[in-house]
């Protein structure tokens, strides 16, 4: 649902501060840093290297 369509449903959706969604998370030093156990829930890594595959396909167009 889109701030859109919420707000037409009459619904309001929360929105939090970056500071709220980044709270307690430490930057990515190195490539070295995704590869370790636990940074990926189950499935996202997959996700993520299907995602960045495509990205950098689209460049090439």
């Amino acid at each position: 649902m889109t701030a859109d369509n919420a707000e037409h449903s009459g619904r309001r959706r929360a929105v939090a501060s970056l500071d709220e969604l980044f709270r307690g998370s430490v930057p990515v030093g190195s490539a070295e840093d995704l590869a370790k156990d636990g940074v990926f829930d189950e499935g996202e890594l997959e996700e993520f290297l299907a995602d960045l595959g495509a990205l950098r396909r689209a460049d090439l167009a």
